[in-house]
């Protein structure tokens, strides 16, 4: 699948929900996930544009989702539209031990609480992230043969909708915060 992307940094979260509450987009719900990053032993995800990660998402008040995901490099120059390939797993742990024994390395964590909406076929959402200050990313998942620059044109509609017209940003989250530390 085909993860298509665009993000822009928001100064006024609450601005922006009565925005997309106005606009007609649903409010599904809020969760705080943490995702692990890991770094292949053969090459340098930085300079290859892949990510590997393990994220942990609430199910329910005990239970966590866990899911393995690779993400390939960005498809173009104006969305952080990628490939895709995720996974469930039962455990963080084993699984982290897997890909240790292989040769990865952590490279690092990133923890964000995201409130989810729908918009149409598009999931919107808001992530707040500490030392990074809140975004609005509008993505819609495709299959690999979809016209992916008439898809970004929807969703840059969409934000155009919202009054949403700079602060785009392609960059990842564990991308701005490795940049945020330096």
């Amino acid at each position: 699948m085909i993860e298509v992307e665009i993000k822009a940094k928001i100064e006024n979260p609450k601005y922006e929900i009565e925005k997309l509450d106005k606009l007609g987009a649903k409010y599904s719900h809020t969760e705080r996930q943490h995702d692990i990053y890991f770094n292949a032993p053969d090459k340098d995800y930085k300079k290859t544009d892949e990510a590997l990660r393990i994220r942990k998402i609430p199910k329910n008040d005990t239970e966590f989702e866990k899911i393995l995901t690779y993400k390939g490099p960005k498809l173009n120059d104006i969305s952080k539209t990628r490939k895709e390939i995720e996974v469930e797993i039962s455990s963080i742990t084993k699984m982290t031990e897997i890909l240790e024994n292989l040769g990865f390395k952590k490279a690092a964590t990133v923890d964000k609480i995201r409130r989810i909406f729908t918009y149409e076929n598009y999931t919107i959402t808001i992530d707040k992230l500490e030392k990074l200050g809140t975004y609005m990313e509008i993505e819609d998942v495709v299959k690999e043969d979809a016209n992916i620059d008439e898809i970004c044109d929807n969703i840059m509609e969409i934000f155009k909708k919202l009054d949403i017209t700079d602060n785009f940003e392609r960059t990842s989250y564990l991308e701005l915060l490795e940049e945020n530390k330096e």
